[in-house]
This record gives structure tokens, sequence and C-alpha cells, in this order.
């Protein structure tokens, strides 16, 4: 149970990218095939697209894979590798925040925009952005904590 809940921001990105797949494969099918397009189809891929990249960007977070920061990193000293690695949670924090408050301010200018094909406000992609920072908060947070633990205890940073 606690694997299950521990995942569930990977299991939504996972259906939600599934659910990005189909989309444009039924839009591609009925534009070509077909010769019918939907009309939707291409407002509900950019939302679910939307999504998918900001949950991604928090799992990278939570699994610390970064790549800049890692390509960067593992080629300089131990001794500076270990101050940087310090203060990388601290600037990830600050984007995450900046994150959050500009996401809010596009929800609220955006809460009367609706999607013209689709009946559905422009909130929802926008609301992405915060719920990632907030996950991205939390996971820094988590790791910040088992940190701190795991070296109170005595054990090896993993």
């Amino acid at each position: 149970m606690r694997k299950f809940f521990g995942n569930i921001v990977e299991w939504v990105a996972a259906t939600l990218l599934v659910a990005l797949a189909v989309v444009v494969f039924l839009q591609v099918f009925n534009r070509f095939v077909l010769k019918t397009p939907l009309a939707w189809s291409e407002e509900l891929a950019m939302l679910l697209f939307q999504w998918v990249s900001f949950l991604g960007a928090a799992i990278g977070v939570k699994q610390m894979r970064h790549f800049g920061i890692e390509l960067l990193v593992k080629k300089m000293s131990e001794k500076v590798r270990h101050k940087i690695e310090l203060f990388i949670p601290f600037f990830m924090g600050m984007v995450a925040f900046i994150m959050i408050t500009e996401g809010l301010k596009l929800i609220h200018f955006n809460r009367y925009r609706f999607y013209s094909t689709m009946n559905l406000s422009y909130v929802w992609p926008y609301l992405a952005i915060p719920v990632s920072g907030c996950l991205m908060i939390f996971y820094l947070v988590w790791h910040e904590v088992r940190r701190w633990t795991e070296k109170r205890e005595g054990r090896a940073n993993p």
C-alpha cells in the first residue's frame, strides 16, 4: 500500500501519457483515414501534454534526475560537488515556489476563459504548474529530511 501511494504521481503521469497517445492516434486516424477530424482532440492533447510535462518535472525532482544538474556536478571534484549539492535543493525550491505563485496568477487570470471545443476552463492546464511546484517542494523536503535522518543515524547518503 505504501509503495502504491508513493508512486501515485507516476501512475497519474503514465495514465495521462497513455491518454495523450490515444487522443493523438485518434486525431491522426480520423483526419487522414476517415477525413473527419475531431475538433476537440488538439486542445485535449495540448492539455494532457502540459500535465504530463509538469508532472514529469516533479517526478524528476523526486528521483533527483535532472540532466543539467547531474551533468555538471559529476564533472567536479568531490569537495566542490558536495558543496554544490547542498545548494541545489534551495535553487530547485526557489523555482518550485515561483511555479506556485506564478501558476496561481495564471489560474486567476484565465479562470473565465474556456476551450472553444470542449467547454472546459483554462484553469485545468494552468493548474498543472502550481501542482507540480507543490509536488517539487514536497519531494525536496522529503529528500532533505531523509538526508538529515541518515546523516544523524550515521548511514551513507543514497
